[in-house]
């Protein structure tokens, strides 16, 4: 089977890892993979990574979303290739990969991976006609997701397929401890760690906020926070202003979040909102207690004491889960456990892959819909 996965980009977030781990997943089977990046230069390590696992790359750049030139020759490059299913992430790709494969005769699986629908007015409504008219399918990465878009999809079929994530193998002592103080360059009696882009959804402000009240009953916690994006330099501001330099930490974009993860001891995640974000699943994996705002499809990852949620936009309550950790280590040691017992269970990136496979061969076949209302 021949396979086009087009991304809007190739950086460091969670639908560009799944890229990754998708291609691992198959690797002994006989599919061949192209993955077309719409925008910006491919983080090399990535790029490196799939062509490592027989992965072909492309990247197909052009002068906004809505470019004539690179539709033409994205449509070009579907029909000239032949690929038996396009699979579309994020929302340039939705929109132009949807249009492009109808172009090429070649069914397209168009993927939603968060709650919000893009907030420029011409995306959103361009990406909702895709969905419906020009997707043969459509893929959910949680429950959440579904729900949040089910009015924008009409009669399209949806289907949920959970993200997944891969096991993360701990550290050695020795390299565990110089890892803890390359990272927080301090002794820290508790590593929290966060990642994401530095932008409003991840709403890291206000776990600043929250770690700054964290600090007056804890003043050897640490935190860091890997990641890039516009909201930086006011971010290292705010740490400044809460007296925060010297236990907070920017990393800056990292390609090595897993072993980061087998580093410290707990994880954090203060969006506002989300789909399924891998970053948590890896964070389980990683035996870390895991403290998060219970929006997207987070409340159906953490249950049955796998972690700690709180809501969005309270640093107040955040502070007080991340409290509760310290607290109490006992219960700190069951949540790891718990979490990584459950993500190991839920989330096989082989189970993933074998359902995205056979979604690909419906649409292949021509058993899914054409989209059309």
């Amino acid at each position: 089977m021949r396979i086009a996965q087009l991304i809007d980009s190739l950086t460091v977030g969670g639908a560009e890892k799944l890229q990754v781990t998708f291609a691992r997943s198959v690797r002994e089977l006989d599919v061949e993979i192209t993955v077309v990046s719409l925008y910006r230069k491919p983080y090399r390590a990535i790029v490196d990574e799939l062509e490592a696992l027989g992965v072909r790359v492309v990247t197909l750049a052009g002068r906004g979303t809505f470019d004539p030139l690179r539709a033409g020759r994205l449509a070009r490059l579907l029909r000239g290739e032949r690929f038996d299913v396009v699979f579309t992430h994020l929302t340039a790709a939705n929109i132009l990969g949807t249009a492009a494969a109808a172009l090429a005769g070649t069914p397209c699986v168009a993927t939603l991976h968060n709650v919000k629908p893009p907030p420029q007015r011409i995306k959103r409504v361009l990406e909702g006609i895709a969905l419906r008219r020009l997707a043969r399918h459509v893929v959910a990465v949680g429950g959440a997701v579904a729900e949040a878009h089910r009015c924008r999809l009409g009669e399209q079929g949806c289907s949920v397929i959970p993200n997944p994530v891969e096991a993360i193998p701990a550290l050695s002592a020795s390299e565990r401890a110089a890892l803890r103080q390359e990272l927080s360059g301090v002794q820290a009696e508790f590593i929290f760690m966060s990642t994401g882009m530095l932008n409003p959804q991840k709403a890291f402000g206000d776990l600043l906020t929250a770690f700054a009240e964290l600090r007056r009953t804890h003043p050897t916690a640490a935190l860091v926070i890997a990641g890039a994006g516009p909201l930086a330099p006011r971010l290292e501001a705010q740490i400044d202003e809460l007296g925060l330099r010297g236990r907070v930490r920017l990393l800056g974009l990292r390609d090595d979040v897993p072993r980061l993860l087998a580093a410290v001891d707990g994880y954090v995640s203060s969006s506002l909102w989300e789909g399924l974000p891998l970053s948590v699943l890896e964070a389980m994996s990683a035996g870390l207690p895991v403290v998060a705002t219970a929006v997207g499809d987070i409340p159906a990852v953490i249950v049955d004491g796998t972690g700690v949620l709180v809501p969005p936009a309270q640093p107040p309550a955040l502070a007080a889960a991340l409290r509760s950790l310290l607290d109490d280590p006992d219960r700190a040691a069951a949540l790891s456990s718990a979490a990584r017992r459950h993500v190991a269970t839920h989330y096989s990136p082989r189970v993933w892959a074998d359902r995205l496979l056979a979604l690909a061969s419906q649409a292949a076949r021509g058993e899914l819909g054409d989209g059309a209302s």
